[in-house]
């Protein structure tokens, strides 16, 4: 079911499209509701024109002049300018027909025709409170407000008429007011009570986030002197931030009239154009021409008086120097319970801390140089910590403090309060900032454990420095180290080279000639005895032959076999094959036991390399695969060497009698383990089963 706004929004916009619309009907319009630039005609009376755009002005109700009003908008840039008859004034009723805009937050009209009904004469407006101002409810309408001239200004900028600006306070603080023309008499009512009429314009930011209201004066007629300014400006004698005169400070006891202070600067902020005056108590005091005063010097400031985070401030002020001071003033001694007292406040206007000239005692914790040229401290008092600044220090200011040592600061004490827009009294405080003056204003004390951190630290230099022999020692030696593990990979690469040699040649011709001799002895029935004995001598030489190339082999090859798994083992054969040849050799490895003894790791690597180097020479292949998987039964596993090479036949294939010894060689390391060999087809692939067993 719809909600109550969404109809009447709705009602609003089928009535502005229907018929000719009011002024409150517009300005009661939210942003969503103005989007789609419905069309309307509404009537009312011109309470503002403005010079920048041209034929813009603000329009309110004939009815009720004071009452809701839009701001309409002449020309915008991209679009049609208004058709106007002639130049608009305050006092016009004007029927305006065009296109409702969102302007920033309120909603406005962008016109197309401007039509002069009739004139009317203007009541003056009522007055309002800027507290009023500032929620919004008085953007675009008629508004009188009273306060005191804080200064006038002339403003000429390039490209359009120039005009007055005007800084008025209130009982509720600054508002901002722009007069069309050059107004120098207006400079001459500084400090006197003033009443201006004009049109409340909302000011907003990049973000469309309205930040303030400012006036829209109609002419220099709408500002009048209500009281002029005092002939002699009173002196202000105590409590500047004390209770017991915050309300004959804060302008909200009834005055916002210009003040005299005298007193002794302690501390001067170039970057923000202010310094501290401190008599009985202190004041800031911000200043209007950009010229400071130096510290010690003795200044009676004039300015407007306000509050602001708890502490007197004397704002769009100047100052006279009466000279220098004859004795330095002695600070106030601060404690960090005192600090924790002020703390435990509700209220931080009970204790007059603000900005006074204190000294206080801790340990520099920590000393930083500032991006801006400037130093921080982090001081720990014992009871909490407070942050120290300085606007400028030299490059080896915080050398002093590297150890931590106890020391004296002799500053001027900020208190930081929660942040609130708002100017008044109650704010909580949160934590202290003591503003430093220079370099002089930090006196390091060195105490036993500042003395101790100090002696800590040459020791550990000279360790350093003792350790500096040591340390090229151990460099020496991890290098010696380095190159003896360079020299041993080198080594053990030759080794491994050296046995692939061996077995790929001499140990695969002589397991041939030993098989040679087992076919003729098989068939040496017509041979004498003593040939016989021959024979049977050889076959016996052979094989003591072949068993010392096996051992060497495994000795050249033990560094691997024995540290290393059958499975990584079978890896390296695989990468070596890719590398040499170009080949696509693939493993997928499973059920292999890692705890193989090195006789059968080495029977398994020949085997299998046996039958990747036969795919590769005879089979001319060009993609292989060893795959592995554990026996149903355990106790071994199965693995396979498939491979796209040619098809051949492992029984009419040639043997060792022709001097062929691959297959049979691989049937007896096979069978050593109990293992079998065996040759076919699996599809596409010519696949060497092997079926390892594993004692």
């Amino acid at each position: 079911m719809p909600s109550r706004i969404s109809i009447a929004t709705g009602a609003i916009c089928a009535s502005l499209c229907a018929a000719a619309a009011t002024v409150a009907d517009i300005a009661g319009m939210t942003r969503e509701a103005a989007f789609p630039e419905p069309w309307c005609e509404v009537e009312g009376v011109v309470t503002c024109s403005f010079a920048t755009p041209q034929n813009s002005f603000t329009l309110a109700d004939a009815s009720d002049p004071d009452g809701p009003a839009v701001y309409v908008c002449g020309r915008l840039e991209g679009r049609e300018p208004a058709d106007v008859e002639g130049a608009l004034a305050v006092g016009d009723v004007v029927r305006v027909r065009g296109n409702i805009l969102p302007f920033m937050l309120e909603p406005g009209v962008y016109a197309r025709t401007v039509t002069v009904e009739r004139r009317m004469q203007l009541d003056p407006p009522r007055e309002v409170r800027l507290a009023d101002m500032r929620s919004g409810a008085f953007n675009n309408r008629r508004v009188a407000i009273r306060g005191v001239l804080r200064s006038a200004r002339i403003e000429k900028r390039a490209g359009e008429d120039p005009l007055t600006a005007l800084v008025v306070g209130t009982c509720d603080g600054v508002v901002r007011v722009r007069v069309y023309g050059e107004w120098p008499d207006l400079a001459e009512c500084r400090d006197a009570e003033v009443l201006v009429n004009g049109v409340c314009v909302p000011g907003y930011n990049a973000r469309a986030e309205f930040l303030r209201p400012e006036i829209e004066a109609v002419s220099r007629e709408a500002i009048s002197v209500v009281a002029p300014p005092a002939d002699r400006i009173p002196r202000i004698e105590n409590g500047v931030g004390r209770p017991a005169g915050a309300m004959t400070w804060n302008p909200k006891g009834g005055h916002g009239h210009l003040r005299r202070v005298v007193g002794e600067v302690t501390y001067v902020n170039r970057t923000r154009g202010a310094f501290v005056l401190q008599s009985e108590t202190a004041v800031l005091v911000d200043v209007e021409d950009g010229s400071l005063p130096s510290v010690g010097d003795i200044v009676e400031a004039t300015g407007f008086p306000t509050m602001f985070d708890d502490c007197g401030v004397l704002e769009s002020s100047d100052f006279a120097t009466l000279g220098r001071a004859s004795v330095q003033m002695r600070p106030e001694d601060f404690t960090g319970a005192d600090l924790a007292d002020i703390l435990g406040r509700d209220d931080s206007g009970e204790f007059d801390a603000h900005y006074r000239f204190v000294r206080i005692e801790g340990r520099v914790m920590r000393a930083d140089i500032l991006p801006s040229g400037g130093a921080e401290l982090e001081v720990d008092l014992g009871t909490g910590r407070i942050v120290a600044r300085m606007e400028s220090a030299g490059p080896d200011f915080t050398a002093a403090f590297v150890d931590r040592p106890m020391a004296c600061l002799t500053g001027v004490l900020k208190v930081n309060l929660e942040e609130n827009e708002e100017r008044g009294q109650g704010m909580k405080v949160h934590g202290f900032t003591l503003l430093l003056r220079s370099e002089a204003d930090v006196v390091p004390v060195y105490d036993a454990a500042s003395r101790k951190r100090f002696l800590m630290r040459i020791g550990v230099k000279l360790g350093l420095w003792a350790l500096l022999p040591l340390m090229a020692y151990v460099l020496v030696a991890y290098q010696r180290s380095v190159r003896r593990r360079e020299k041993a990979a080198a080594v053990a690469a030759d080794r491994k080279r050296l046995a692939e040699d061996l077995h790929d040649t001499i140990a695969q011709h002589l397991s041939g000639a030993r098989l040679l001799l087992y076919s003729v002895q098989g068939e040496s029935d017509s041979l004498s005895e003593q040939a016989k004995g021959a024979l049977a001598m050889a076959g016996d030489v052979l094989e003591s032959a072949r068993r010392e190339m096996r051992d060497a082999i495994l000795n050249l090859q033990s560094d691997e076999l024995v540290t290393q798994p059958p499975a990584k083992l079978l890896r390296m054969v695989a990468r070596r094959t890719n590398g040499a040849s170009g080949v696509s050799v693939r493993t997928m490895l499973r059920g292999i036991p890692s705890d193989m003894p090195p006789g059968h790791k080495t029977n398994l690597l020949a085997v299998v390399q046996e039958a990747v180097s036969n795919a590769v020479k005879h089979g001319h292949a060009r993609h292989v695969l060893v795959l592995s998987d554990p026996l149903p039964s355990g106790g071994g596993f199965t693995l396979r060497v498939l491979n796209d090479g040619e098809p051949f036949d492992a029984e009419a294939a040639l043997g060792p009698e022709t001097g062929h010894f691959g297959l049979s060689g691989m049937r007896e390391r096979a069978g050593r383990t109990g293992g079998s060999v065996a040759f076919g087809r699996n599809g596409k692939w010519t696949e060497v089963r092997i079926e390892w067993r594993v004692p």
